[in-house]
């Protein structure tokens, strides 16, 4: 059998950062590996909290029987402080934080007190999020922890915290190219290519002209203006393309099934599915004397069993093999990785997302993010922000949720991926959020993504398949206007609905041309960078 034995030799406090040393010798009769997690239970006062928040984890290098090594886990303690919708804050309430450590939550065992001996504000924010339609549960008085007489008590000083005072009205420079753009050019700069003149719908796997089964890309009007498009591949295992395709006229198409959809998107679906889609999607003939060509990328493994290896070297390699292949295949953005929170075993998107805890999924996307981003011209886009736990009613369910909860859960992981790797892209989900759709929502992509985050990239929305016009309806498809006044920087995958509809609104005054141009300059930088 395999055991190992762990050994806490040092916890210290620095400012407000924890660290934690520990020893770990496998006194097993096989090699193995073993993970170390920490844990941090808050104290109760104003706020209800966790027994234990998960706070640091490390991993150790394949140990043989005998064999021993030190591990380090260090966190800032600021990190983990509480939401008060009330005052609109982040805080550290004081009293007692147990600090535990083992190979699992059973297993931990308390290992130091930190003593806060005064509540302290560690950020000023404001109630975006709107509000639900029933109040938070308050849970039970958690269950007391016994702290051994061998635990460390540390004293942690309140003026080592200082409170940010976010401010929500940034300055925006506008891009001397996208200023000079006729109000036709803009409005093509915010949405995915389409060919005004062709028939069909755009679907992932055909909206793209530049590589074979690539998601989409950005219009290509633009280009004798200096502007080149941005080309985007999906995920989530790997960057999905078509496996044979030929080359037309400067275009590639999908050889396999005549450039209409993806042989993964037809394998779905049922007779009757395919020959409707079909004719939606329309397509175009291969000719007689095309020549095949291949490309293939590399199966990475699906997020979850990424997640569970606890490994983020192992993670950031997947994502240095993804960003190789898009480099060598001209593609700019990989939609992946997806870091949405394990709410529910019956999410038919879990196999994608990391985990259920916010601290897992930002780290494992932030170490994914790295390794796509090594590469020249490479980005990635995390997703789906936020709140998108479920498939059933994709495009219009309602994801109802505290301020409180947002903060601290579904929108954690995002925070963390933004603040360690600073992706490329964000995409929005096709939910709503409290009766908004999140791309629609000015309130989580402009003032918390971008003004608390410090997002410097782009934001799109998910592949908008068929929008529906009614703007007047509860339960519609988002709407490119809708998007551009929010903040968001392209609708995909675009098509000339969504074209006329956003041209209209700017010819009418309901979307200014400062937004447009705000949006615009973020995607031209975008492309400038990754085109370079």
């Amino acid at each position: 059998y395999t055991e190992f034995r762990q050994r806490v030799t040092d916890v210290s406090v620095k400012g407000k950062n924890v660290y934690v040393k520990a020893e770990v010798e496998n006194v097993g009769d096989f090699p193995g590996k073993e993970v170390l997690f920490s844990y941090i239970s808050l104290p109760e006062g104003k706020l209800d909290k966790a027994l234990r928040d998960l706070c640091g984890y490390a991993k150790t290098p394949l140990l043989n029987p005998g064999e021993k090594c030190e591990l380090s886990i260090s966190f800032c303690i600021s990190d983990f402080a509480s939401y008060d919708e009330e005052t609109a804050c982040f805080l550290l309430e004081k009293g007692d934080m147990i600090l535990s450590v083992g190979n699992g939550t059973e297993d931990a065992k308390v290992v130091a007190v930190l003593f806060l001996d005064e509540t302290v504000v560690t950020r000023k924010t404001k109630n975006t999020l709107g509000i639900p339609s029933f109040t938070d549960i308050k849970a039970p008085k958690k269950q007391e922890i016994m702290i051994p007489d061998t635990a460390v008590r540390l004293l942690v000083n309140p003026s080592d915290f200082s409170c940010e005072n976010v401010k929500y009205d940034p300055y925006y420079e506008i891009d001397s190219r996208v200023k000079a753009l006729s109000d036709e050019e803009l409005c093509f700069l915010e949405i995915g290519s389409f060919d005004p003149n062709a028939k069909g719908l755009s679907i992932i796997g055909n909206a793209a002209t530049h590589v074979a089964g690539a998601a989409g890309e950005t219009t290509s009007q633009l280009e004798n203006k200096g502007i080149p498009p941005l080309i985007m591949a999906d995920g989530p295992a790997g960057i999905r393309v078509a496996k044979q395709y030929y080359e037309e006229d400067g275009k590639a198409y999908d050889a396999d099934n005549n450039g209409m959809i993806p042989q993964s998107m037809l394998e779905m679906m049922n007779p009757v599915a395919k020959f409707i889609a079909k004719k939606l999607v329309g397509g175009h003939k291969m000719p007689k004397d095309a020549v095949v060509k291949e490309h293939a990328a590399t199966m990475i493994p699906i997020g979850t069993a990424i997640a569970q290896s606890f490994n983020m070297d192992l993670a950031e390699k997947f994502g240095d093999i993804v960003g190789s292949e898009m480099e060598m295949m001209g593609i700019h953005l990989w939609l992946a990785p997806a870091l949405n929170i394990h709410r529910s075993i019956l999410c038919g998107r879990n196999f994608e997302y990391y985990s259920e805890d916010p601290l897992i999924s930002g780290k494992v996307a932030a170490a994914i993010t790295k390794g796509v981003q090594k590469h020249k011209g490479c980005g990635t886009t995390i997703k789906h922000y936020a709140a998108n736990n479920a498939e059933t009613n994709r495009y219009c369910n309602n994801s109802q949720v505290s301020e409180r909860a947002m903060r601290e859960i579904y929108l954690r992981g995002f925070e963390i991926a933004v603040k360690e790797s600073q992706p490329k892209a964000v995409m929005t989900s096709y939910n709503l959020l409290n009766g908004t759709h999140t791309s629609e929502h000015r309130g989580l992509i402009e003032d918390i993504l971008r003004c608390e985050f410090g997002f410097k990239g782009i934001v799109m929305t998910d592949w908008v398949i068929g929008a529906v016009e009614n703007a007047k309806s509860t339960y519609r498809n988002a709407l490119s206007d809708e998007v551009a006044k929010a903040g968001g920087d392209l609708f995909m995958p675009g098509g000339k609905k969504e074209y006329e509809r956003m041209l209209q609104a700017l010819k009418n005054g309901t979307v200014s041309r400062k937004q447009l141009e705000i949006n615009g300059t973020r995607v031209v930088k975008m492309a400038e960078e990754l085109n370079a």
